[in-house]
């Protein structure tokens, strides 16, 4: 049979154990493994219609090897067209959620540009303080004839900037 024992009863047990005992000895109770981010998607990966309403976006998908519990914080939202981008309707901040478990995004784009992608960044922790953390894009495309991907500008922008 095997046990888990504490780190305090680690010490005890490697002193007891003779050399035809078994023990499977985890420390700090088994939870020693991150969370795994690979799989991390926005809830809704369109947004649409553009019509400058915030818009909530949580993240799925993060799973933690052990099964333990997992907190999602949001610790960044960019953009890859400007708070104030020509067309876009003088609307700021294009998203809020800092610091929380779930972005706020508008559904707006540029006028003239192929539609926004935002990027949500966030830190996934499980209950033993182990941490992943990974980025996740949310698309608003310029018109649903162009089809739901637009083309990334290479820039990024702070969402949570207020121009206006």
């Amino acid at each position: 049979m095997f046990k888990t024992l504490s780190s305090v009863a680690v010490a005890t047990a490697l002193c007891t154990l003779s050399v035809s005992s078994q023990a499977l000895v985890v420390v700090g109770g088994g939870g020693g493994s991150a969370p795994d981010c690979s799989g991390a998607a926005a809830s809704s990966g369109v947004i649409w219609p553009p019509d400058h309403k915030m818009f909530s976006v949580s993240i799925v998908g993060v799973t933690d090897p052990n099964n333990l519990p997992i907190s999602i914080v949001v610790t960044e939202i960019l953009q890859d067209e400007s708070v104030a981008a020509p067309g876009s309707g003088n609307t700021s901040p294009d998203g809020t959620g800092i610091g929380t478990s779930t972005a706020m995004v508008r559904a707006e784009r540029a006028g003239p540009g192929t539609g926004r992608i935002y990027f949500i960044s966030f830190n996934a922790t499980n209950t033993t303080g182990q941490q992943c953390t990974s980025t996740v894009p949310v698309f608003v495309p310029h018109d649903q004839g162009q089809g739901f991907t637009p083309i990334d500008t290479g820039q990024r922008f702070d969402s949570t900037q207020t121009y206006f």
